[in-house]
C-alpha cells in the first residue's frame, strides 16, 4: 500500500471514521462500512493503480481563486476516500470483464467544501484521461451562473497551465473544451436539455435547485452507449422536500441503510455530510438522566462545535472553524437566519420530516429465523390496508404474547401487487410479493388468501380501514371472521402509534426482515397535532406505507389491559 499513498490515506480515513477518531455522521459511517464490505465481495476488486492515477491527475490541477490561486491542489483524506471508491472499485460484468462499480454519485456537502472544484477535476479526467474515444462531458445546472461554477474553473485551469493543456491535447473555446483528435468535448447545459447526446460524464450541480429531474434523466438515459459512464450529482441541502433532489437523497439513504440492494443501488456511490446528535451520543457513549434532558440535547446539537466539525469535512482547510462559529452564533440568536445556516452549513433539510421509526432501530427487531408455523396457536389480529385496484394491498398477521410482563408482537406480511406493476420495482423484491395477473389487484385472490389464513391460524379479528372495505367485510364474515373497522383518525391512531414506537425501541416487535415492508417503514412518517397525537402519513404518493399501516392497525387491536382482556379505554372502534 506504501506505493499508493492516496489509497492508503483513503483507507485510513475510513478506518478513523469507523473507530470514532474522526467525528462523522451516520451516513458517512455507513459509506465507510460499505467500502470495507465491498472489499470482501468476490465479484469486486480494488484497482490501486486506477485509484491512485486519478488522485495523481487531480493534484496536477491548480486552484483558481483566493490565496491558493496558482498552487497545486492537495486532496484531503475525505476526498481521497471518495475518489478511490469511485475510480478504484471494479465489478465483473456478465461477460467476465471488469468495469468501474460506480456509474452514479450522489454527494451532499455544505458550502465552501470545494465540491465544484471536485466536479471540475472529475470532468477533466473523464474528458481527457479515461480512455473513452469521443467522450462527451456535460455540466448541467438551472442557470448559466451555476453551471459556470464547474465550467469556469476548468477553462481557467487549462489556460493557466499551457503544458497541461498541451499534454491533454485540449483546446479551450468560448462554449466548449474540445479535443479534435477524437472529437471529445466538455460543454455546459442550462435548464432542460434536449435528447441526442451520449454523455460519458454528466455533472448535475446544486441539484436541490432543480424543480424537475429532466436534466438528471436526460444524462442518465443518454449513457447507454458508454461502457463505464459517470453521472455525478453534487449539492448542498435545500428546503424543497417535494423536489427531485430530496427524493434522490431519500433513495440514497435507503441504499446506505440496505433497503435498496438492486443493481442500480449497487452502482450508486453515496456520501452525505451532515450532523446528527445520535451518532455523537453513540460515539461518546453519553447517558442522560431523563428523556427531557436527551431531547434538549438533540434539539440544540446543531449549535455545538461538534456539529460543525461533523458536517464540514474541509473545516480549517477551505473554510475556517472560527468563521463557521460566527455564522452559527448569529443563527442561534436570530431565528430568521437559522434555516439558512442549517441548510448551507450543516446540510440539514429545513422542512424535512424525520422517519417516525429510525431505520436502524427497526432492523434491530428483524428476525430472519421467524417461521409462521411456530405461531399457529398464538392469538392473532390481521390488519388489512386495501389499496386502489392498481396499487399495493397489504395485510399483516400480528401474533402477540406476554413475556416477562411485556407484550411482544410478531408481524408476518402479505403484500400484493398487479403483475404489470412489478417491473417498476427492485428486482430482488419480486419474490417477496404476491403478484396478481393484469394491471389491477385481483380482489378474489386476496380474499381467498385471507380466508385460507383464517382456517390456518388463530385469527380472532380482521382489522380493516373502512375506506374501500366494501365487499371484503361480508365475504370474510361469511367465512366466520370477526371484522373490526379502524377509522383513519388521529384520535384512533395515537395510542397504537405510541405503542408501535415503544415496541420497536424496546425490541418487543419482531418482523422477518421483509424488504418491501422495510422500504415502507423507511417511508413512514407521522402527522402530529399540538397535543402530541399522531397518525400515519407519507411525504408523497410514490412512497408507500400500506404494510406498516396494516401492522399498526393490527397492533392497536392487540393492545390489552393487565388481565389480558381487551381494554376499551385504549381504543374505541
Amino acid at each position: 500500500m506504501s506505493d499508493y499513498p492516496h489509497c492508503l490515506d483513503g483507507f485510513n480515513y475510513a478506518e478513523d471514521v469507523l473507530s470514532g477518531k474522526i467525528l462523522a455522521c451516520k451516513y458517512i459511517k455507513q459509506a465507510c462500512q460499505r467500502f470495507f464490505d465491498d472489499l470482501e465481495r468476490d465479484d469486486l476488486y480494488f484497482d490501486h493503480v486506477a485509484a491512485e492515477n486519478f488522485c495523481l491527475f487531480f493534484e496536477e490541477l491548480s486552484h483558481v481563486k483566493g490565496s491558493l490561486a496558482g498552487k497545486r491542489i492537495e486532496l484531503e483524506p475525505w476526498q481521497k476516500f471518495k475518489f478511490i471508491n469511485i475510480f478504484g472499485l471494479m465489478k465483473k460484468d456478465s461477460e467476465g470483464q471488469f468495469f468501474r462499480k460506480y456509474n452514479e454519485v450522489y454527494g451532499e456537502v455544505p458550502r465552501k467544501m470545494g465540491k465544484s472544484i471536485d466536479a471540475t477535476g472529475v470532468a477533466l479526467f473523464m474528458l481527457a484521461e479515461d480512455g473513452e474515444p469521443g467522450a462527451e462531458v456535460y455540466c448541467g445546472a438551472t442557470s448559466e451562473k451555476q453551471a459556470s461554477y464547474v465550467w469556469d474553473p476548468a477553462k481557467t485551469m487549462l489556460n493557466n497551465d499551457p503544458e497541461l493543456k498541451e499534454h491533454l491535447d485540449l483546446e479551450v473555446h468560448a462554449r466548449s473544451i474540445f479535443r479534435s483528435s477524437d472529437n471529445s468535448m466538455f460543454q455546459r447545459v442550462i435548464g432542460d436539455p434536449g435528447d441526442g447526446g451520449s454523455p460519458h460524464c454528466g455533472i448535475v450541480d446544486e441539484y436541490h435547485e432543480h424543480k424537475k429531474d429532466d436534466l438528471y434523466k436526460t444524462f442518465q438515459t443518454g449513457m447507454g452507449a458508454r461502457q463505464q459512464p459517470l453521472l455525478y450529482v453534487i449539492t448542498t441541502a435545500g428546503d424543497n422536500i417535494g423536489g427531485p433532489c430530496h427524493e434522490k437523497r431519500e433513495e440514497c439513504i435507503q441504499i446506505l441503510d440496505g433497503v435498496l440492494t438492486d443493481d442500480h443501488a449497487d452502482s450508486t456511490f453515496v456520501m452525505i455530510y451532515t450532523c446528527d446528535s445520535e451518532s455523537y451520543i453513540e460515539s461518546k457513549q453519553l447517558t442522560f438522566d431523563s428523556k427531557e434532558e436527551e431531547d434538549a440535547f438533540n434539539a440544540n446539537f446543531w449549535k455545538t462545535e461538534e456539529a460543525l466539525i461533523m458536517a464540514n469535512p474541509n473545516v480549517n482547510v477551505s473554510v475556517s472553524l472560527k468563521w463557521l462559529k460566527t455564522q452559527q452564533a448569529q443563527a442561534a440568536r436570530a431565528p430568521k437566519d437559522e434555516g439558512h445556516f442549517k441548510i448551507k452549513h450543516l446540510c440539514l433539510w429545513v422542512g424535512q420530516t424525520e422517519p417516525f421509526i429510525p431505520y436502524d432501530e427497526w432492523l434491530k427487531c428483524a428476525d430472519t429465523k421467524m417461521r409462521i408455523e411456530d405461531f399457529i396457536t398464538m392469538p392473532c389480529k390481521m390488519g388489512v390496508d386495501l389499496s386502489s385496484r392498481i396499487d399495493f394491498t397489504a395485510s399483516i398477521k400480528c401474533f402477540y404474547q406476554d413475556l416477562d410482563g411485556k407484550r411482544h408482537y410478531y408481524w408476518f406480511p402479505d403484500i400484493w401487487l398487479p403483475t404489470e406493476r412489478i417491473n417498476d420495482l427492485t428486482e430482488s423484491w419480486k419474490e417477496f410479493l404476491i403478484c396478481t395477473p393484469g394491471n389491477e389487484i385481483d380482489t378474489i385472490a386476496v380474499k381467498k388468501k385471507m380466508s385460507e389464513d383464517l382456517d390456518l391460524y388463530n385469527i380472532d379479528e380482521f382489522v380493516i380501514d373502512p375506506y374501500r372495505s366494501a365487499g371484503f367485510e361480508q365475504e370474510l364474515q361469511d367465512h366466520g371472521a370477526e371484522i373490526v373497522t379502524f377509522p383513519q383518525t388521529i384520535q384512533q391512531y395515537t395510542d397504537p402509534m405510541d405503542e408501535f414506537e415503544a415496541a420497536v425501541k424496546s425490541q418487543r416487535l419482531h418482523h422477518p426482515n421483509h424488504p418491501v415492508l422495510n422500504w415502507m417503514l423507511s417511508n413512514f412518517r407521522a402527522k402530529r397535532d399540538t397535543n402530541g397525537n399522531s397518525k400515519p402519513r407519507k411525504e408523497d404518493k410514490k412512497k408507500k406505507i400500506d404494510g406498516i399501516v396494516a401492522g399498526v392497525m393490527a397492533l392497536g387491536r392487540s393492545m390489552t389491559s393487565d388481565d389480558g382482556s381487551f381494554d376499551p379505554t385504549i381504543l374505541t372502534i
